[in-house]
Parts: structure tokens; sequence; C-alpha cells
């Protein structure tokens, strides 16, 4: 009996190849063995730790749809982020490097892009009976708009695969205050939101500021998602949604992706105080998880229809602190199993590992 398919809505994996020079083609521990002789390392004590997320482990873990991110951003280098660029045109051509690296593994058979409803259901049936052969799918996505230079440059990325736009990352950026900081959309956001929804895209509101969230919500009528955040009514910190957040992703049939990471479900720790991911001893495996999703639930009248995964795995940490039970990605088909017990149902459990992001993208695709 084949593995379930699982839907991963937020992996930065072209940041991972270019940035930090790995070859995702390998197995999550050679390139361990290679980092082990020659650790990427851009700044004294920045590093994206130990891989979790290559292209053969997702095979193994039936990962077999994902959002793949476009990612770079302005922002003036500090001690823990060193990856942000002094102008806009820099964190272009850096965008459009991500998107090279995607298209070269699309013509190499690692991965197929996903643009339509007929593309999902393809990937679908393609992981109903997977081979060592058979391609992940992925939904372009965009974390940090800097990357698109004006309203006018949406149609070269929608024509380019794009379908979702986080126009936040971490600091403020062209287009709006994201995480750390305080404030709303700035005057450009505007227009860039109207091409956004003129070409179909989705709105993904994770690292918004809260004003940001709110300004956004008043001009935005298209889909939204939040596509790798957890609850601050369990763990505390600006990075994660508060109540009225996930009440209006749940009031506009959005999905909100949960994240494996420690600092996103150990309730002791805050965002703004968390220890550097090397420091941090970790105390939760993926049952670490269910507190956010029951609260999702609880402000969806009991159900689970908004709940996704989002595991941000190896975006800026790596396995010293993804949840005790997760080695490499492949181990998220665990995560189901836990959920059985724990209580969930049948439908609930396959729902939150792919039904609710399925259903999600054929309704924005749809209209």
């Amino acid at each position: 009996m084949p593995q379930p398919l699982i839907i991963d809505l937020h992996l930065d994996l072209a940041w991972d190849a270019l940035f930090w020079n790995r070859d995702l083609t390998l197995g999550a521990h050679e390139v361990r063995r290679q980092e082990d002789v020659d650790r990427p390392l851009m700044a004294e004590g920045f590093d994206t730790g130990l891989c979790t997320v290559t292209f053969p482990e997702m095979r193994r873990g039936s990962v077999g749809i994902m959002l793949s991110t476009i990612m770079s951003r302005i922002q003036p280098r500090n001690k823990l982020h060193r990856d942000g660029m002094k102008t806009q045109e820099q964190a272009m051509a850096v965008g459009r490097g991500h998107l090279a690296y995607y298209q070269a593994m699309s013509r190499r058979g690692e991965i197929k892009p996903v643009l339509n409803v007929g593309d999902l259901n393809e990937a679908v049936e393609s992981w109903q009976h997977p081979t060592d052969q058979t391609p992940i799918y992925h939904i372009l996505s965009m974390e940090s708009a800097d990357p698109i230079s004006d309203p006018d440059d949406v149609e070269f990325w929608w024509n380019s695969g794009l379908r979702v736009v986080g126009p936040a990352h971490f600091g403020d950026n062209t287009y709006i205050h994201g995480t750390g900081t305080v404030g709303g959309l700035k005057p450009p956001a505007k227009a860039l939101y109207r091409a956004m929804r003129e070409a179909g895209m989705v709105l993904d509101i994770t690292h918004m500021a809260d004003q940001a969230v709110k300004e956004s919500l008043d001009l935005w009528d298209g889909p939204i998602m939040a596509s790798h955040c957890v609850t601050r009514k369990i763990v505390a910190g600006q990075r994660h949604l508060d109540d009225w957040m996930i009440q209006e992703v749940i009031a506009r049939d959005g999905i909100i992706g949960m994240v494996f990471c420690q600092f996103f479900i150990d309730p002791d720790l805050t965002w703004e105080t968390r220890p550097t991911h090397h420091d941090l001893v970790p105390k939760y495996g993926m049952e670490g998880l269910l507190p956010h999703m029951e609260h999702i639930a609880n402000l969806a009248d009991g159900s689970m229809d908004n709940i996704a995964i989002g595991t941000d795995m190896d975006g800026g940490f790596g396995a010293e602190v993804t949840p005790t039970d997760v080695d490499t990605i492949a181990d998220l088909q665990g995560f189901g199993p836990l959920l059985k017990n724990a209580g969930y149902s049948d439908n609930d459990t396959d729902n939150i590992l792919h039904g609710n992001t399925l259903r999600f993208f054929r309704r924005a695709w749809s209209r």
C-alpha cells in the first residue's frame, strides 16, 4: 500500500541550493557529510543547520507536492540574518536566480511545475503509485515581494509560474513591514496587490507585522493563506498568528501550515528571546503541534479544514531544532499515525496531510 501523499506549503529549496551551495539531488545525510568537512558559514555563528530536505528525502517520505519559494529581500545584514540584499535590484537578481534553479531542476526531471487545477490533479494521480523517477510537483511561491520590481513585473512572474506571494519576510521591505517591525503597508503595496489580484495570485500573510495583516486584509478580496505559521495562544511572539488573524483566515476559507521547528512548538520559548538553534535542547516531538491545531479548530467551531503542513525545514534551521522524531523530511510520514493515535479521524488526518491544501487550490484556481 503506498504511503499517503503529503503536501508541504513552504520549502526554501532554491535558497538552500544557491545560498548554502547544497546539492539537493543527494540524500540529506550525504549533504551533512559534505558539510562536516566544509560547512557553509556566511558569518560567525550563522549557518542553516543540519540538512533535512533534499529531493530523495522528499520522495522517501512521499512529500510529493510542495510550495517552493523564491526568497530574497532588502535588509541590512546583522548577526542573525546575513542573506538580505542592500538594494531591490539585487533582490530581483537573486529572485530570478532562484527561478532559474527551479527551471533547471525541472529540466532534470526532479520537479515539475503546477500551474492550474489540471496540473494539480496530475500531481495527485502521479503520487498514487510513485516510482524513484516520479517528479516532486511544485507550486511556485515568493517570500518577500522584493524580487517583483513593480506591478508591471507581476505579469512576468505569473507567466514564469508564480502563484503565491507572501509580501513580507524579516524586517521591512519595498512593500510592507514584516517580522521584527511595527507598521503596515508601504505606498507601492496597493498597486502590487491590484496586479496580483488581477493575475489570480494567492496572498500569504506569513511574516506580516500586525498592522500590515490588517491593512492587507482590508484591501485583499482574493484567496489567502498563512503558509508557515502557528498560534500566539500557544507560543508567544510576533512571528505567530493572533486569534483575530486566524479567524480571518478561517472566514476566508484559507489554510495555515504548521511549522516543524522547536521555536514554534515549545511554549516555554518566545520568538523574540529564543536561543540560537545550536544552543537549544529540543524537548518536543511532532505531538508539540497538536495544541496549535486544536486551538485553530476551536476557533473554527471544531473544524480541522483550515489546517495544513508548512514545515519551513531548512529555512534557516535544520535537524538540530526539528521535532525530536523528525530527522529528515521523510519522517513526516510519522505525522499521520501520530494524529490517528491522538484521536483524529481518518478524514481529518488525510485533510491535514494533503486534502485541505488540494481543496484550497482547486477553489482558488476555479474562481
